[in-house]
């Protein structure tokens, strides 16, 4: 199974959400109850890859920054040579998109979609959705599935420190698909 054989679309007011079911409540509270309103206010875009009126899989991003606020100087240090930003003139925010959501229904899962859809996120933000920005950000599940996916897909921990807590933060450099 590929993304490709489904239909790819902006969500819209006509959609229908509520058979859409990843089995992680969260997430399809999320879609089902707050996607549109989140979309009609700003805060996310929401976008729906669907087979006839059926969602396989969706993905929610929003414009967001990687700044020093709030993190020791010493880890915003080793950012800046991890990712190789520019040194000359550091700046103290650069600019992401945050992938606030996304989810595979489960009568789609386990046809390797996650890691098309990371690719398709990844290559369509850079390539299509042309924003202004460095790097692709996400506070990941901190279980060993949903870790292991994005380590796969090459998003890297920011931080030590979040090892325990019950979301750690991660980033793709953008400039890696040039």
């Amino acid at each position: 199974m590929d993304l490709s054989d489904f239909t790819f679309s902006s969500l819209n007011n006509d959609d229908i959400l509520d058979s859409f079911d990843c089995e992680d409540n969260e997430i399809n509270e999320f879609l089902i109850e707050d996607s549109k309103n989140f979309q009609s206010e700003k805060i996310t875009n929401t976008y729906l890859f669907k087979e006839s009126h059926k969602i396989a899989a969706f993905f929610s991003i929003s414009n967001d920054c990687l700044n020093d606020l709030g993190y020791e100087n010493s880890i915003w240090n080793k950012l800046h040579r991890k990712i190789k930003l520019p040194n000359e003139k550091r700046i103290r925010q650069y600019p992401a998109v945050k992938i606030a959501r996304l989810g595979i229904d489960k009568k789609f899962k386990g046809n390797g979609l996650s890691h098309q859809l990371l690719d398709f996120i990844k290559g369509w933000t850079f390539i299509e959705h042309k924003p202004a920005c460095r790097l692709l950000i996400l506070d990941a599940y901190n279980q060993p599935i949903q870790l292991s996916t994005y380590q796969k897909n090459d998003f890297i921990f920011l931080l030590d420190s979040d090892k325990e807590e019950k979301h750690r933060f991660m980033y793709f450099d953008l400039t890696r698909l040039e």
